[in-house]
């Protein structure tokens, strides 16, 4: 009786043990799936000022300063050459840029065993690439775009674009890198593009084991 009472116990605690483990890589797997689907993104106002968020576009959710918001503060916005530091908001971050040309804003951050990088760009003037993974219309003001990643045309890459009315559509590029998309609405298009790179390094003093990459690019329809 006393052995099937001990054999008992270690079944339960080793189930115990298991459940917890299992517990913690499944909030770890959540927690990578998470960072990957979330992604920053740029809105530029009436005054061609710029508004950078982070957080789920497709579900209109966006980070505040009392979550991951709060580590974009130090980022700084580009435009043409001259950098930009950020005014902080709760639920963004403002840039006090001029003009119509784009403006390009980027973050690295070490999640996990993962190095999170995220760049976005508004406007679709530029037809050069500046990101390792970038969206670039192949003319100004083009629908058609080319997929850069590391200054080559990536084939066969997954882009999904979103609507003003939150609506979307994913392409595939073709063998030259390029889709065409649809933008049948008046309003601000973001379209989004994430490639996972297994390459492992050192990132503000942490080690990670892989990239991941989500580039966006925003522009307006009138």
């Amino acid at each position: 009786m006393i052995l099937i009472i001990y054999i008992n116990y270690l079944f339960i605690s080793n189930e115990r043990v298991m459940m917890k483990k299992l517990s913690l890589f499944t909030l770890s797997l959540c927690s990578v799936m998470s960072v990957q689907a979330h992604m920053l993104w740029l809105e530029r106002g009436a005054d061609q000022k710029t508004k950078a968020y982070f957080g789920e576009y497709s579900e209109n959710v966006t980070e505040s300063q009392q979550g991951p918001l709060k580590s974009f503060n130090t980022a700084k916005a580009i435009q043409e050459q001259k950098e930009i530091a950020a005014t902080v908001n709760d639920q963004y971050l403002i840039y006090a840029t001029k003009g119509i040309a784009d403006v390009r804003v980027s973050n690295d951050l070490v999640h996990g065993d993962m190095l999170a990088q995220f760049r976005a760009k508004a406007g679709r003037n530029s037809t050069q690439a500046v990101a390792e993974l970038e969206l670039v219309p192949i003319a100004a003001s083009s629908n058609t775009f080319t997929v850069i990643f590391q200054d080559k045309p990536l084939a066969k890459q997954e882009v999904t674009i979103f609507a003003p009315n939150r609506w979307s559509k994913t392409y595939y590029s073709n063998e030259q890198g390029q889709i065409t998309v649809e933008t049948p609405w008046k309003g601000q298009y973001v379209i989004e593009a994430g490639k996972s790179v297994e390459q492992a390094g050192e990132y503000d003093k942490k080690a990670y084991k892989n990239r991941y990459v989500v580039a966006t690019l925003s522009f307006e329809v009138k």
